[in-house]
């Protein structure tokens, strides 16, 4: 007999958190539907707990890339009870991705088949990133000196040959 009592709150690439997060896609209005992310679901679960409406809670996420800003995390007050479970899982038949990564939109030509795009974070140093995905593959970046496909682990790098001098260990010397 199927639980009348459980509460399913639904998340998906098109939804929006100002919504109820009660239905599984937008309504015909685009007034109301899914939570746009776990962050937002997880808020109404804990909001729903502390209003002392203790009940089986299904959290289900739909299909699709979510970006997430900041580690998604779940405490022990995000926890339900043996008779009344907190579940979060993928809407049957899809498959959710949850990324640390960050898309980067503001690509623009270079030269040839080379784009270029400017990420203030990075320039002015609070940002670091090691790989660059291009709608799923993994890309080269730019490098000094040049990628060597011969020797992709230690050719393209430019390996310091030691410090500056004897007593500095803040600069160093490149070939």
């Amino acid at each position: 007999m199927a639980d009348l009592t459980k509460i399913v709150f639904y998340v998906a690439t098109n939804g929006r958190d100002e919504w109820s997060g009660r239905y599984d896609e937008p309504n015909g209005l685009h007034s109301d539907g899914p939570f746009a992310t776990l962050t937002r679901a997880r808020d109404a679960v804990r909001a729903m707990k502390k209003d002392g409406k203790l009940q089986s809670i299904q959290v289900m996420a739909r299909g699709g890339k979510y970006f997430l800003e900041e580690t998604f995390v779940l405490r022990e007050e995000d926890g339900g009870t043996q008779k009344c479970p907190i579940t979060y899982t993928a809407y049957p038949g899809e498959e959710p991705i949850l990324s640390g990564g960050r898309r980067l939109t503001q690509w623009q030509p270079y030269k040839g088949n080379i784009l270029k795009c400017a990420i203030s974070e990075a320039s002015a140093g609070r940002w670091t990133f090691r790989q660059l995905f291009l709608d799923g593959t993994r890309q080269i970046r730019a490098r000094y000196p040049n990628f060597d496909p011969e020797n992709p682990i230690y050719r393209g790098w430019a390996f310091a040959e030691g410090p500056a001098s004897q007593d500095n260990t803040r600069a160093f010397r490149f070939p």
